[in-house]
């Protein structure tokens, strides 16, 4: 459990105004079951209102509200935050119990002579450091997680445990690399000879920005001449699957088991739902949002939302699945027309 924290040091710290008295915090609660000295999220005003009428509510540290919420009197004291959502992901940072490991290098890693590891940065047991690999300042490097040759973990920046950096792979600065991630393997690229498909060497590596989430069991592709790019601050969720030669631009949102075929480019802004697949060579323009298991095999304007597959703008695909669920009643309709004129 985290250290109990006073709930104007926290209001202080995400950005919120506090109301009511000063109490103490020891953590979070969910909305169904309020517990004594721990705050809760309240996004609308349902959340508040099945907060407050929940047993215990009254021993809260505090309720985060909207700003412009209206909080019946009695109420345990307000945090105030214009956007709820935000409040709550600097809490869960704030309390997050995750124990950070004392810097040093484990016994049983395996370290080349000429990696550079920085005096504070940690290498977890069994990890694999190989010739020329650098890691930065304050990064962790998890058990058996393998950093090849010649590849670099920027400043502040993790690698859980059995992830792995093939060759000519590099890491920017405070960038989280999840369990099972795979960096720099080869691109799915082959061309056809006379005993078979002959397999295209792919001499490129993986470049990945700052303040990058990649998540477990992910993988990336190394590009065939030059690098696959990931941009600053983009998120990418477990089990993706990201080809060669993709570029990823800043702040982008890659939902789980998405797949981006090679060559293919996201500006930045792009927001990727849960399995959508885009084909290889096509371009997603800034801003632009796909849907949940869309299957894109053409150009998406920038700033548009688009689904289905083949993936058509929303508007579009919307009007699509309508009629598609009123084809029972519209054939019974022209059944019941061809009859009447039978009939007649």
């Amino acid at each position: 459990m985290s250290d109990p924290v006073p709930t104007d040091v926290l209001a202080d710290a995400i950005g919120a105004t506090l109301e009511g008295e000063v109490r103490t915090a020891t953590g979070l609660a969910p909305i169904p079951a309020p517990r004594a000295d721990r705050i809760v999220v309240c996004p609308d005003d349902d959340a508040l209102a099945t907060t407050l009428a929940a047993d215990g509510a009254e021993a809260l540290a505090a309720v985060v509200v909207d700003a412009s919420a209206d909080v019946p009197p009695g109420a345990p004291p307000v945090l105030r935050h214009p956007a709820p959502r935000l409040a709550l992901a600097r809490l869960t940072r704030r309390f997050d119990p995750t124990p950070v490991p004392a810097p040093g290098i484990d016994p049983t890693a395996r370290v080349a002579p000429d990696a550079d590891v920085a005096a504070d940065a940690t290498v977890g047991p069994g990890a694999i450091l190989g010739a020329g690999a650098r890691v930065g300042a304050g990064a962790r490097i998890g058990a058996h997680a393998v950093v090849a040759d010649g590849c670099t973990v920027g400043p502040a920046s993790v690698l859980h445990p059995h992830a792995v950096l093939y060759p000519g792979t590099h890491v920017g600065a405070r960038t989280t690399v999840h369990a099972g991630a795979v960096l720099g393997a080869d691109g799915f690229g082959y061309a056809a000879g006379p005993g078979g498909p002959e397999k295209i060497h792919h001499l490129g590596g993986v470049e990945v920005g700052d303040d990058v989430e990649i998540g477990a069991g992910t993988c990336i592709d190394r590009g065939t001449l030059e690098a696959t790019r990931i941009g600053d601050g983009t998120k990418i969720d477990n089990l993706c699957q990201i080809g060669h030669n993709v570029r990823i631009g800043r702040v982008c949102l890659i939902a789980g088991t998405c797949a981006i075929g090679g060559s293919s480019e996201l500006g930045d802004g792009v927001v990727l739902g849960g399995g959508a697949a885009l084909r290889d060579h096509v371009r997603v323009g800034d801003g632009a949002q796909v849907a949940a298991r869309a299957g894109v095999s053409k150009d998406v304007p920038a700033g548009e939302a688009w689904g289905g597959t083949p993936a058509v703008p929303m508007r579009a695909w919307a009007r699509e699945r309508y009629l598609v669920g009123r084809l029972e009643a519209i054939w019974a309709f022209v059944r019941a027309a061809r009859r009447a004129d039978g009939d007649a």
